[in-house]
């Protein structure tokens, strides 16, 4: 019985790491064929390892093993480079060591309260408790933060990692207090203390997570924020430098017909047709306004409209959206930002480059459809694309953010591929 506990409790001490990564690190899945059959035998051999070391009690060589193991799982499991994903299973095996401490004091503490000789039980119900901590917390820390650890800086890993070593060390002085001075007076009051002062670390740790879950959200509100102004900007200056040149070319219209006028009673036909073309290429620099009837997405719309015509990208744009949007300014500038800017990073490197933007709607739905040419290589069987920009710890997202905005909305979001073409779809509740 001992042993099962002591082999189980080992497999959930790696499954905590891979859960702790994946919560907290955004990190790409490696696609690996029969993964699920070689992370079979790496259990098996976890299993065959910790009875080993069970039997035998070699702590040198169980530390060995268990950086091996985290290499292959680590190989297994995540895409990107083996040095970033070290740095953070070094950092998840400190982290979950010292809330692994406290929890086993709060088990200890618990068991001397209860008057009950748990310790055959200690080791998987710790693993049992400091697994689905880590996992509501960073179920709650992935949903709010997109980018992961990466986002909240170094220095930030660094204070919280301190803040969890000094919480560790303050537990530990607690049990060893506990411990030395068998207290007999109050001694239940003294215990009860000491669980309480732990959950209230715990708490304080959930607390300060949530703090840069938040730190996080704000700042990529903002940055949304900021970027909607400037595209914002940028329409109103492209319309105000528009109307400047249609106003001079109006004011010349009257000269330009009479013009045309002489030459036509003087049978200079060639001379018109010339004179013709040089006004059709006069029009054409005012360029081409796009609408949907919305002024924020038209604002969107028209930048990622004239980046296209500079670089050789045809793009069409069909349709409009409601009068009375149900879908707010902020989230309205999220997702036609990040839908029309992966929709270019990505046709923009094709030999097609082609990119369709359709917005329709009746009394119940608004619909928008995307299609854009892409190349196969970006994404995998298993729809895991890939941002092509240099700079991951902040792009690669996009489609992470429209989702979010979607979500809010109670949409349908849906990512296709038909005939070459990458094909989004959106599907909202049209009702305010």
């Amino acid at each position: 019985m001992a042993l099962f506990i002591y082999v189980l409790a080992d497999i959930l001490h790696l499954v905590k790491v891979a859960v702790l990564c994946n919560m907290f690190f955004a990190f790409h899945q490696r696609q690996v064929e029969h993964k699920k059959i070689w992370l079979t035998l790496l259990g098996c051999a976890v299993c065959g390892i910790s009875t080993f070391i069970y039997l035998y009690d070699n702590e040198v060589l169980e530390t060995i093993l268990y950086i091996i193991i985290l290499v292959i799982l680590s190989f297994l499991l995540y895409e990107e480079k083996i040095y970033d994903v070290l740095k953070a299973l070094v950092w998840a095996v400190l982290a979950l060591s010292m809330i692994d401490t406290m929890i086993a004091v709060l088990y200890d503490v618990s068991m001397d309260l209860l008057g009950t000789d748990g310790r055959i039980f200690k080791n998987i119900c710790v693993s049992v408790v400091s697994l689905s901590l880590v996992y509501v917390v960073g179920r709650t820390y992935k949903k709010n933060a997109a980018s992961g650890m990466n986002s909240i800086g170094i220095f930030n890993l660094f204070l919280f990692t301190l803040l969890l070593l000094a919480d560790t060390l303050v537990v530990t002085v607690v049990e060893f207090m506990n411990t030395e001075l068998n207290l007999t007076r109050n001694r239940n009051i003294y215990l009860l203390a000491v669980v309480f002062v732990i959950i209230g670390i715990f708490i304080q740790l959930a607390a300060v997570i949530l703090l840069f879950t938040q730190r996080n959200v704000y700042k990529e509100k903002e940055a949304i924020t900021d970027k909607y102004l400037n595209e914002q900007k940028s329409h109103y200056e492209y319309l105000e430098n528009r109307e400047k040149e249609t106003r001079k070319f109006r004011h010349d219209l009257r000269s330009h017909m009479e013009t045309i006028s002489h030459m036509a009673i003087n049978h200079e036909y060639e001379g018109i047709n010339s004179y013709l073309e040089k006004i059709h290429m006069k029009i054409d620099t005012f360029g081409n306004l796009v609408t949907v009837q919305n002024g924020i997405v038209d604002a969107i719309i028209n930048q990622y409209y004239a980046k296209a015509k500079q670089n050789d990208v045809k793009m069409d744009v069909r349709g409009r959206l409601p009068a009375d949007c149900a879908i707010d300014a902020f989230d309205l500038c999220t997702i036609f930002s990040n839908i029309l800017s992966n929709a270019y990073e990505a046709a923009i490197t094709t030999e097609e480059k082609y990119i369709s933007l359709e917005c329709r709607y009746n009394d119940k739905n608004i619909i928008i459809v995307v299609k854009n040419s892409f190349d196969s290589t970006s994404h995998n069987n298993n729809n895991q694309w890939k941002t092509r920009k240099e700079d991951t710890d902040y792009h690669g997202y996009g489609l992470e953010n429209i989702k979010d905005s979607v979500k809010k909305y109670n949409g349908i979001f849906d990512i296709d591929v038909q005939a070459g073409l990458f094909v989004l779809t959106i599907l909202f509740n049209n009702s305010i």
